[in-house]
């Protein structure tokens, strides 16, 4: 097989291809069981550098006259991957949108190359030959298609030959130990609570904010020992809502409501505050 060249996607538009095959060298080099292999499927197997192709598979794809074996440049640990995916928009622009795509790789990053082959109309799938995790294999097939969500279609499906978990969640062995002690510790039940959103019950109105024990004064004392503190300060409060935070946190022990003691504060002359927000002091 030969090196793939700059204009293989363009000649491959010119050619009767019904298919593309797309096979990652690197973590899956097979070939799906059922998948109907013509002389007239486009083929490509990627891998890295320095990596040969299985002679299992070279025989099988050998004779194809549109089987080409391509060689990621050495780079990254990822090179291949980024190879794929550009040579699946090459050929997805140089052929006819009847022509179907099937991407065989163990790599689940590549997914989104399938989805986003669906999403602008192609016919695409993932295949693998590892079984998934989390179940045995069933009948004695080994793999399985993956197909991923397509723009149409609704959650994602496993077709034929995916082993699944039989019962739901899969089993752990209850021999297994961590080393150097126990299980996993369970939190305790201060966490758990802590974890647990606060439930929230319709037709209830929340309860308005009390003001903080402690020395309790009335109105007009509590406003005019706030008046002395506020009279000492270097930078006042230039802002009602500054203000009125103000007085939570330096008058809130004194038994009264913010607003309350603002209001005492304008009835006294102490302050005033103008149509835009803004506090006038006058003590």
């Amino acid at each position: 097989m030969n090196e793939l060249e700059n204009n293989e996607a363009v000649r491959a538009e010119r050619a009767p291809v019904d298919r593309v095959l797309l096979i990652d060298g690197d973590n899956d080099p097979h070939l799906p069981p059922e998948f109907p292999l013509t002389q007239f499927t486009l083929v490509r197997v990627f891998l890295r550098p320095g990596a040969t192709m299985p002679r299992g598979l070279e025989r099988r794809l050998g004779t194809l006259p549109f089987c080409v074996s391509v060689v990621s440049p050495k780079g990254g640990r990822n090179a291949a991957d980024f190879v794929m995916s550009l040579h699946a928009g090459m050929l997805h622009s140089a052929l006819p949108m009847h022509v179907a795509f099937t991407l065989v790789t163990h790599d689940k990053s590549l997914a989104a190359m399938a989805q986003e082959l669906q999403r602008i109309g192609r016919h695409a799938e993932l295949w693998t030959s590892h079984p998934e995790r989390g179940g045995g294999e069933r009948g004695g097939e080994r793999g399985g298609r993956r197909r991923t969500p397509s723009s149409r279609g609704g959650s994602a499906s496993v077709a034929r030959g995916a082993p699944a978990a039989e019962g739901g969640a899969p089993k752990v062995p209850s021999s297994r130990r961590r080393r150097g002690g126990g299980g996993r510790k369970p939190r305790s039940a201060a966490a758990s609570a802590a974890a647990e959103p606060v439930p929230v019950v319709a037709g209830v109105e929340p309860v308005a904010a009390r003001p903080r024990p402690g020395k309790e004064k009335s109105l007009p004392d509590a406003a005019a020992a706030y008046a002395r503190r506020l009279g000492g300060m270097k930078n006042p409060p230039a802002k009602l809502k500054a203000l009125l935070n103000d007085i939570t946190n330096r008058a809130g022990s004194f038994g009264h409501t913010a607003d309350a003691i603002l209001s005492e504060l304008k009835a006294s002359g102490a302050l005033t505050v103008d149509p835009d927000g803004r506090v006038h002091l006058r003590v």
